[in-house]
């Protein structure tokens, strides 16, 4: 395998386990509020007699230029030990804003991933977009529960190896709570990944439901400023 190949190869495993991450902000942050914060977590597989989620990290930063629209980057540490170098950059934009009873906010993200090797500076990018309802539930606390559906586009025409690619779109959709305290943001997240994927016959054992895509479960911890 050149370094070409292996490059593809790597950047459809990052596009596999980024189209399975965490959803990074679901509600906009403060005008001027910045937030740094570290996500865990994946889809679940089948590992030495147990079931455990892949252990895949990221750090992200993100900026309130309003109440309503927030700009954010990620940096995916994981693929740094495939040497390659991957980043997210994304807006987050709120339509509406969640009402008494269970009339909830919505919000809308746009972002990009660009993957970029450590042998020859191949370039892949990948767009996404996310689509929020998320239920504030308590009069003096900002604590929400959320649902999104996530869309990942793969506009290349090949894969690795130069097989054709027929996977262009790919959704996700996940259910979530967000915990908010003067300086912190905690979230718990469950998430079925690629249920338009079969998981039969490949390498990996992942935990899907009926036997598409996979189940994946994540923890994000954000220090607000």
């Amino acid at each position: 395998m050149n370094k070409l190949q292996l490059f593809c190869s790597l950047s459809a495993l990052a596009l596999l386990l980024s189209a399975c991450s965490t959803s990074r902000l679901v509600r906009p942050l403060d005008k001027k509020e910045v937030a740094i914060g570290l996500d865990f977590g994946g889809p679940i597989i089948d590992f030495a007699g147990a079931k455990i989620p892949i252990p895949l990290s990221s750090i992200t930063a993100g900026y309130g230029i309003d109440s309503t629209f927030t700009v954010y980057g990620s940096l995916h540490t994981t693929d740094l030990a495939f040497r390659l170098f991957h980043l997210e950059a994304g807006v987050l934009k709120e339509l509406t804003s969640p009402k008494k009873g269970w009339i909830p906010g919505i919000s809308v993200g746009a972002s990009s991933h660009f993957m970029v090797d450590g042998w020859e500076g191949n370039f892949r990018a990948y767009p996404q977009l996310d689509l929020n309802f998320y239920w504030q539930y308590l009069k003096k606390h900002r604590h929400f529960f959320y649902f999104n559906w996530t869309s990942w586009f793969d506009f290349w025409t090949t894969k690795a190896h130069n097989q054709p690619n027929y996977n262009l779109y790919i959704p996700s959709f996940g259910l979530g709570h967000t915990f908010i305290t003067k300086k912190w943001r905690y979230t718990v997240e469950v998430k079925w990944l690629a249920p338009s994927l079969s998981n039969r016959d490949i390498t990996v054992s992942y935990n899907g439901i009926g036997r598409q895509g996979s189940v994946g479960v994540y923890l994000s911890f954000y220090r607000t400023f």
